[in-house]
C-alpha cells in the first residue's frame, strides 16, 4: 500500500533526476563550448561537475558525451580526488553489450590514474581491458581504439614490459609508413623516442623528445601533448642520473605539465570551514545548503568570481569574519584565480561592504534562486547566463 508521503517523495527522487540530467546535458555542452575556446580552467570546472554528478545518470548516452570529455582531459582528471572511486561507480552501471565504448574509457581513464600514480601493473591491466571493449564496439571506434592503443604501449614501455610492448606495435601497425594523420605520426615518434631512451640510444632519444616537447610547448591542444610530456617525465626519470643529465629537459616536461596543472587549484583536497577544495565535497554541501535555507525562506545568490592578480585564496580567506560566514557561505576554488561563491542575501550585504573583498575580485557572472527550487536550477541558470554572455 502506497501513501501519499511516499507518493510525494518518489515525485521528489524523480523530479531530482529530471534536473540531474539537465545539468548534465548543459555541463556537457558547456565544457564543449568552454574547451574549444580554450578555456581550459572553466572547462575543467564543468568536468568536476560531470564527474560528481555522472554516476546518477540514466542516459547511457549522456554517460558517453560525459566519459569523452573526461578522456580528453585525461591526465588532469587523475588529479580530482576520488576521480577513480567515481569512475568505478559508473562502471557497475554500464551495459556491456550496448555501450562497450563507456566501459572502454572507464577502464582507459583507470589506466591513466594507475600510471599517474605509479602503479604500472595495474595501468597495463586497465589498458588491456580499455583495448578490449573498444574492439567490442560494432562501428565508430577509432577515438577509443586508438587511445586505448597508446596508453597500453606507454604502460608497458614505462612497467619495463619492451617485448610485449613491441609486440602490440607490430600489431597496431604503428610505424610512420602507416600512419593515416598528423596525431598517429606524433604518436608513433613519441613511442620510437621512449624506445630509444630505454634501450639507451640516448642521443637519439634526447633529439626528439626535446623536438616534440618543442612541438607540444606551442600547442594549443591539451589531451595528447599532456600525456605524452608526462609520459616522457617518467621515462627520462629511470635513468639513475637524470637530475643530473637531463635536468633541462625535465624542466621543460615540468613547463607544460604546470601549465596544465595551472588550470586546477593547488589545494584539491583540502576542507577548511566554509572554504571547499573537493569538487564531490562542495557539489554535495552547496546541494544541502540549498535544502536548508529554502527551508527558511532565505534569497540564495551564487557567483562566478575571479581574483586579481595581487590576491590569492589566503589573502581573500583572512578579509572574511569567519566565525559569521560558516553557515552563510560558501567558496569553491575551481583553477588558480577563479572560483564559485554561494551566499544568502543577508550575507551578500557583509560581503558588499567589505570594499577590500569587493576590491579584490573581477565578476563573471551570478544567478539568484527566485522561484528555482534546486541547486541544480541555480547552478545551470548561472552557467547559461555566463555562456549567453560570451
Amino acid at each position: 500500500m502506497h501513501t501519499s508521503s511516499d507518493t510525494s517523495l518518489q515525485h521528489s527522487l524523480n523530479n531530482e533526476l529530471r534536473l540531474i540530467e539537465r545539468s548534465l546535458t548543459l555541463s556537457i555542452i558547456q565544457f564543449k563550448t568552454f574547451y574549444a575556446n580554450k578555456q581550459f580552467d572553466e572547462a575543467f570546472e564543468q568536468l568536476q561537475f560531470i564527474l560528481a554528478i555522472i554516476e546518477r545518470s540514466n542516459n547511457p548516452e549522456h554517460v558517453t558525451e560525459a566519459l569523452v570529455c573526461c578522456v580528453n582531459f585525461a591526465s588532469i582528471v587523475s588529479s580530482i580526488p576520488q576521480s577513480d572511486m567515481l569512475i568505478n561507480s559508473i562502471i557497475h552501471t554500464i551495459d556491456t553489450d550496448s555501450f562497450p565504448q563507456n566501459l572502454s574509457m572507464c577502464h582507459y581513464l583507470l589506466s591513466v590514474h594507475a600510471l599517474e600514480n605509479n602503479n604500472n601493473p595495474e595501468a597495463v591491466q586497465y589498458a588491456k581491458s580499455a583495448y578490449f571493449y573498444a574492439l567490442e564496439m560494432k562501428e565508430n571506434r577509432l577515438f577509443y581504439e586508438c587511445n586505448a592503443q597508446l596508453q597500453l604501449v606507454t604502460a608497458l614501455l614505462e612497467s619495463g614490459s619492451y617485448e610485449e610492448a613491441k609486440k602490440y606495435i607490430d600489431q597496431f601497425n604503428w610505424y610512420i609508413e602507416y600512419c593515416k594523420n598528423d596525431a598517429e605520426v606524433v604518436f608513433v615518434h613519441s613511442i620510437q623516442a621512449s624506445t630509444n631512451f630505454l634501450k639507451q640510444n640516448y642521443e637519439m632519444a634526447i633529439f626528439a623528445i626535446s623536438s616534440l616537447l618543442k612541438k607540444f610547448n606551442e600547442s594549443n591542444e591539451i589531451m595528447y601533448t599532456s600525456f605524452l610530456a608526462r609520459h616522457f617525465y617518467r621515462i627520462i626519470k629511470k635513468h639513475p642520473d637524470a637530475n643530473l643529465l637531463y635536468s633541462d629537459l625535465l624542466t621543460f616536461c615540468e613547463q607544460i605539465i604546470e601549465r596544465h596543472n595551472s588550470y586546477i587549484p593547488a589545494e584539491m583536497n583540502m576542507a577548511q570551514s566554509f572554504l571547499i577544495y573537493n569538487s564531490r565535497q562542495f557539489y554535495q554541501l552547496a546541494n544541502t545548503f540549498f535544502t536548508e535555507h529554502l527551508k527558511e525562506n532565505n534569497l540564495i545568490l551564487m557567483y562566478k568570481l575571479e581574483l586579481k592578480s595581487h590576491m590569492d585564496f589566503r589573502k581573500l580567506l583572512n578579509l572574511i569574519d569567519r566565525e559569521s560566514a560558516n553557515n552563510q557561505l560558501i567558496i569553491y576554488p575551481y583553477s588558480e584565480q577563479k572560483f564559485l561563491l554561494i551566499t544568502t542575501e543577508k550575507y551578500q550585504e557583509v560581503l558588499l561592504k567589505n570594499l577590500q573583498f569587493i576590491s579584490s575580485l573581477f565578476y563573471i557572472g551570478s544567478a539568484k534562486n527566485n522561484d528555482l527550487k534546486s541547486f541544480y536550477e541555480l547552478y545551470n541558470e548561472l552557467n547559461l547566463s555566463i555562456v549567453k554572455n560570451k
